[in-house]
């Protein structure tokens, strides 16, 4: 009889689920009179100076920018930007969101919003920047290949390490009770989908909820959605319906598979039930998400823009439609 042969794990590492957008990326050079009225929008921003001096107003608070000088706003807060020097100035902006709790816990930790340029952070992310700033000025002439795309998103994943790495040790890494059961509870969301999402068919009650995971943590389903609110900012069921809703969104956009089969997959029991689930989070049916993506990914390759389709569902989801 032959044996067989034993093995043991050398390393491993935890399976990559992230979902992430990056929308708005551009570098513009303004005259002095140049403004920007006060607006606030649902994306992290980085907004980084490559010349002259400007004002940005963030929540009431005024920062000066100069060459080098880095501002880190975070979603929800009011900005608003206006010149500063006499000749102008250029900057370069990066917009985006990490549906991941482990990524936005740290990027929220540390409150501090401007970094000058002999900062760690600043001097750390901009190798980073300068990669995305010449990818972005490359684009504006003719589309980028598909390898150029891919090096957009190693200098993006590059960019979100050295930032969560900077701002870490601008803070204290150790969690409060609190904030280890609100990471607790999102492991439990996210592990849910995760079994859904391996093992097709799932019936409607086997989801994780709030029941399910307050009796795993010995605590009450109130205290579930108080602890979670108060560190995440959002309702559990809210967090479970935005991680059904990226991996529906991804499934559509990266596979070919028919809206059947994504939605056995998410645990559906039928085509009908799923598509009904997605217009009431997004407004527009499966189908109809699917064709606006493959039309904005061919006007995208030809050197066309227009709105993305996942910013115009988060904001209808975020804005509009009620959660189950």
């Amino acid at each position: 009889m032959t044996k067989l042969s034993e093995a043991a794990y050398l390393g491993r590492l935890p399976d990559v689920r992230m979902s992430f957008q990056l929308l708005g990326l551009h570098a513009r050079q303004v005259d002095s009179n140049w403004t920007y009225p006060s607006h606030e929008h649902s994306m992290y921003e980085i907004h980084w100076m490559l010349d002259g001096e400007m004002n940005m107003v963030v929540n009431g608070q005024s920062y000066s920018q100069s060459v080098g000088d880095l501002l880190f706003i975070r979603p929800g807060m009011t900005h608003s930007c206006t010149g500063a020097g006499p000749k102008g100035f250029t900057y370069f902006s990066v917009h985006f969101s990490v549906h991941d709790t482990s990524f936005c816990r740290e990027l929220n930790r540390c409150k501090d919003i401007y970094y000058p340029a002999d900062s760690s952070l600043a001097s750390g992310l901009s190798s980073s920047l300068c990669t995305l700033y010449y990818l972005a000025t490359e684009h504006l002439s003719m589309p980028l290949s598909s390898s150029k795309q891919m090096k957009v998103h190693a200098a993006v994943f590059e960019l979100l390490g050295s930032l969560v790495g900077q701002l870490s040790q601008n803070a204290s890494i150790t969690l409060s009770r609190k904030e280890t059961i609100a990471h607790q509870i999102a492991e439990y969301i996210e592990d849910s989908v995760r079994y859904i999402h391996l093992h097709g068919d799932v019936r409607e009650s086997e989801r994780t909820w709030i029941q399910d995971i307050a009796k795993s943590l010995n605590i009450s389903p109130s205290q579930i959605n108080r602890i979670f609110r108060e560190v995440y900012g959002t309702a559990p069921r809210k967090f479970l319906s935005e991680t059904l809703l990226n991996e529906a969104q991804r499934l559509l956009k990266q596979t070919d598979l028919n809206i059947d089969h994504i939605a056995m997959m998410l645990g559906y029991k039928t085509n009908a039930h799923f598509s009904r689930q997605f217009k009431r989070w997004t407004g527009i049916t499966p189908s109809e998400f699917r064709i606006h993506s493959q039309r904005t990914a061919a006007k995208e390759h030809l050197g066309d823009q227009e709105p993305f389709p996942h910013e115009i569902c988060m904001y209808r989801y975020q804005k509009k439609l009620p959660l189950d």
